[in-house]
């Protein structure tokens, strides 16, 4: 675990990546399944610890605790969903930030649907609001919010968007308005791809035009 001024980072002991790969994929399987089903606080360590058949002493060389192991499953979460939009962020600069944001969403979803497990992992997250939901959600949050006010004054210096436009207002607009969205699609047993879309696009035809 390192640790700077600004952020934690929580990372597994040198023993878990010496692991073989068959071994630490069959704890992060095993990690998944459990955090898929239950919260955080309501998920047992024992019982990612019997579907990966190590030792329970053997889990204690790996990851500090649970939470340290949830964070790193939530870190590779976050990295194989930033793999879906790699040529959403090939295009950050070029297009408009409206289109932009529109492809990084649509990556989201396709994300989405080719990772259950881990859709319902952050569904969970997100619905019980437990005790590590600040922690997991803060950061990712603020993170978004700053990349996204990079882009919008981009798109300012273009006269894309108006110059007297918060552009941290408008930011923090679009990160939790779009968050509301996935926060209500999971609650809606209806919702799907084109539903999303519809929404999503629906949201940035009112940035585009305004209401007045």
């Amino acid at each position: 675990m390192t640790a700077s001024s600004q952020e934690v980072i929580f990372i597994p002991t040198k023993t878990f990546e010496n692991l073989p790969k068959e071994k630490q994929d069959r704890i992060i399987n095993a990690s998944i399944t459990e955090f898929s089903k239950r919260s955080f606080d309501d998920s047992k360590l024992s019982n990612i610890i019997k579907e990966s058949k190590i030792p329970r002493g053997s889990f204690y060389q790996y990851f500090i605790d649970k939470r340290d192991l949830y964070l790193y499953i939530m870190e590779v979460t976050k990295n194989i969903k930033m793999k879906y939009m790699e040529d959403a962020f090939s295009e950050a600069g070029q297009i408009p930030f409206l289109d932009l944001f529109r492809k990084l969403f649509v990556s989201g979803i396709e994300f989405a649907l080719e990772h259950e497990d881990l859709v319902s992992m952050g569904k969970i997250l997100i619905t019980s609001k437990g005790s590590i939901y600040d922690e997991v959600m803060k950061d990712g949050l603020a993170l978004a919010e700053e990349m996204y006010i990079n882009f919008i004054e981009i798109d300012k210096k273009k006269d894309i968007i108006r110059q007297d436009v918060d552009s941290k207002v408008l930011a923090s607009l679009v990160v939790g308005l779009s968050n509301n969205i996935l926060i209500d699609s999971f609650k809606d047993t209806d919702a799907n791809f084109e539903n999303l879309l519809i929404r999503i696009d629906s949201l940035i035809n009112i940035f585009r035009k305004g209401i007045e």
